[in-house]
């Protein structure tokens, strides 16, 4: 063939190329994204759908049938036409493989993410060319053997060490079952085509179409205005939205794929734009999810999208070549090109996104609680949240501040707190930055062990840990093994450190309780050096502490000293600035230092469920850190019968079967406490942090090391239900004036608080 003939056929592909350039695009951008959606809103549905019933293949199922039906109402599938009976047979066979592929993929995003599960979707065409060779003696390539070992082995290799877990490891092998049914639907493709031919699905007509959109709006209008009228529940209300969206999404990128693509693609074409499509699929889930990923993983994912197109392309070289007709030596330069560009967007291509995507975008991942942003629609602590105001002028700054990973700059947390001035938002804000900073932090772990938890009277320390496990179940983090700080023996700890050895240090993160003991109870830091001792070769995180200096301890603060600046693998996380100030001061060295807020605030908003005993509650320190004042005497107006002062250390607590569930009892004893009060003064830290989460109206104390104060000042400087005294008579005068100021929205004291108990004198 002469040279004047290859480049009047050069030049005919380019002008194809240029007279489809737009409308191909525009096509494959719609495909791409379209099917994101559907897997996204699928993914978020079966995660939220958690929070009704923890069963996984229930809710697989649901969606699974509204996918379906969907499919049905919207698609002629023609299953009345006249054909022959094999071919019906076929029709029904292909009907049913793909739904339970579906129902196998949908099942798979129960119990791995979502990104996960569409890597291993990528195997599917070699795992259609396998089951067609051996049902249907389809001949394979050579370099087929060389090519699916590839495959396969840089799918899995981007899933991670998935197989360490039992969970993931199902997800997983379910989404490859997903394959193997489709595989089974293309042999019955194959042999449908040999009695005629199949084409395309259409769609039915518009009226038809027409109709379905308006029963879908109404369903959602309908819904919406119960939940509006609070006769149904905000998280059903978002599961009708991805239900709708996840059902006509599939039934969209279905329709482009088998339509609209073709009219710009070959079929060989189509095959290479496929894999294209679900590595930018692949790319979409894991950027919207935030899943943990490494360089080793996308490298994975780069040589298993390269194996993908070198077996495509061999498989149907021959055809490919004819057509475009092509020297040779230019056809294999430009494979080797196309392969080596797609290799380097794949694994250069998520580190650009990752370092563009905001940061409030975390969704939940499977059987988890974690915060959504997505349509608007807000979840956090068991409940939605109310609009917050505060928020409601996104302006360029605070668009800024909410797209910022964290982990970046992780001593500039407390930025947008000066300005909240509500409890949800101040709630709000806490768990923001616990997501934020936390999904980055713990993220990489599968398995966590937590030291030194509280299970004793003081509220506090036990809602602590209820926030700290709150936590790991949002980020779906397993944990394996806990104790209290009693129980954290040399025999327990020696126990747990025996337990990480079948672990390795990618997948299992140390955790040590946080609370207001850093430097000032010296059995804790001993305790933290015995965790050191232990379990030195695995990361270490010191959840939210403060940092208490004592009087006439410096023997013991330079104990901490070289204890904390020893560690290298450790990571200290504080809960206000002046304990920041402190850490950096006298922890200069190895430590990676941070601050975020207590992390009882993942307890959430608690609404009062009790009607309160008493005026105003005075939680007043027994202990060591007391700030050691007397009670004031009661202004006019205010009698003894409706003030109450005492400390919750007395506020006796039953036991629970386990440690942990005594803690969550303990937590929730706490809040019932504190709304005995219509208004609260507390010098405990943890009496203002539960007060907020009940949205009480409460006066701070101070204590000498300025615990309260230093955490006030850093969050929850702006509330406006929350005032800080200078003594306990101001104190006690700041609470009546709260008592004024909200006394119309405040619920009244309970009645049986009017009746005498005891029998009149005889």
């Amino acid at each position: 063939m002469s040279a004047a003939h290859h480049l009047a056929n050069l030049n005919c592909v380019i002008i194809c190329f240029q007279r489809t350039l737009f409308s191909g695009s525009a096509t494959f951008i719609s495909w791409a994204v379209t099917s994101f959606l559907c897997h996204q809103s699928t993914y978020l549905f079966l995660g939220t759908s958690a929070n009704f019933q923890d069963n996984g293949l229930l809710w697989a199922f649901v969606i699974t049938l509204c996918q379906v039906a969907m499919c049905c109402l919207l698609i002629d599938l023609g299953l009345w036409n006249s054909r022959s009976t094999e071919a019906k047979k076929m029709l029904w066979v292909k009907i049913a493989c793909h739904s339970l592929a579906t129902m196998a993929t949908n099942y798979s995003m129960t119990m791995v993410h979502a990104s996960s599960t569409f890597a291993i979707k990528l195997l599917e065409p070699a795992t259609s060319a396998i089951i067609q060779r051996l049902a249907l003696g389809t001949s394979l390539p050579p370099s087929a053997y060389i090519t699916l070992p590839i495959i396969i082995g840089g799918a899995i290799g981007f899933c991670g060490n998935s197989f360490n877990t039992p969970l993931t490891a199902a997800g997983i092998t379910v989404a490859f079952t997903s394959n193997l049914i489709l595989a089974f639907r293309n042999v019955a493709i194959k042999l449908e085509q040999k009695d005629s031919p199949t084409s395309n699905i259409q769609l039915r007509s518009k009226r038809f179409v027409l109709g379905i959109v308006a029963v879908c709006i109404v369903v959602t209008l309908g819904t919406n205005y119960l939940t509006s009228r609070k006769r149904l529940s905000n998280l059903f209300l978002f599961l009708v939205y991805m239900g709708l969206s996840s059902s006509v999404f599939h039934v969209i990128y279905s329709y482009i794929s088998t339509n609209a693509v073709l009219l710009y693609m070959s079929v060989v074409s189509h095959s290479v734009a496929n894999i294209f499509k679900r590595v930018l699929v692949v790319l979409m889930l894991y950027s919207a999810g935030q899943r943990e990923a490494t360089l080793a993983n996308f490298t994975a994912l780069g040589i298993c999208t390269f194996g993908l197109i070198i077996y495509v392309l061999d498989i149907k070289g021959k055809v490919f070549f004819s057509t475009i007709n092509l020297p040779s030596k230019l056809v294999g330069r430009r494979l080797v090109g196309l392969s080596c560009l797609c290799f380097c967007a794949v694994v250069v291509g998520p580190f650009i996104s990752i370092n563009s995507m905001p940061d409030v975008h975390r969704y939940f991942i499977p059987r988890s609680t974690k915060c959504i942003e997505f349509l608007g629609i807000s979840f956090e602590g068991n409940a939605f949240l109310k609009y917050i105001p505060e928020f409601s002028s996104r302006t360029p700054v605070v668009g800024e501040i909410l797209q910022r990973k964290l982990i970046l700059s992780p001593e500039e947390t407390d930025t947008l707190s000066p300005s909240l001035t509500s409890s949800v938002a101040v709630i709000r804000e806490a768990q923001r930055v616990h997501f934020n900073l936390f999904s980055d932090v713990l993220s990489p772990y599968k398995y966590a062990i937590l030291l030194d938890i509280a299970a004793f009277e003081n509220k506090g320390d036990p809602a602590i840990t209820t926030g700290e496990v709150y936590l790991l179940r949002r980020l779906g983090i397993k944990l394996l093994y806990y104790c209290n700080f009693h129980a954290c023996t040399n025999k327990n700890l020696d126990y747990a450190k025996n337990l990480t050895s079948s672990y390795s240090n990618n997948d299992l993160i140390v955790l040590i309780h946080g609370g207001g003991n850093l430097v000032g109870y010296s059995f804790n830091d001993k305790l933290r050096q015995e965790i050191f001792q232990r379990f030195s070769h695995f990361k270490i995180v010191l959840f939210p502490q403060s940092i208490f200096l004592r009087k006439h301890s410096e023997k013991h603060l330079e104990f901490c000293k070289k204890l904390y600046t020893n560690q290298g693998n450790f990571t200290m996380i504080l809960r206000d600035r002046q304990s920041l100030g402190y850490a950096k001061t006298y922890f200069k060295g190895k430590p990676t230092l941070m601050m975020a807020p207590d992390m009882a605030f993942q307890i959430g908003a608690v609404p009062r469920f009790i009607s309160p005993s008493f005026d105003i509650l005075w939680l007043k320190r027994s202990d060591e850190e007391t700030p050691g004042y007397k009670l004031p005497k009661l202004p006019p107006g205010i009698t003894v019968p409706h003030v109450h002062c005492s400390d919750w250390w007395g506020w006796k607590t039953p036991k629970g079967n386990t440690t942990m569930e005594t803690a969550f009892l303990m937590a929730n004893n706490g809040l019932i406490f504190l709304q005995r009060g219509r208004v609260v003064i507390t010098d405990r830290l943890h009496g203002h942090i539960l007060s907020t989460l009940l949205d009480i109206p409460h006066v701070l104390i101070d204590n000498s090391y300025r615990k309260l104060s230093s955490y006030h000042n850093t969050w929850t400087r702006s509330l406006a239900n929350t005032v800080i005294a200078d003594n306990a008579s101001h104190a006690l005068d700041l609470a009546v004036e709260l008592l004024q100021k909200y006394g119309d929205v405040l619920p009244p004291i309970a009645p049986y608080m009017d009746v005498e108990e005891n029998s009149p004198p005889r």
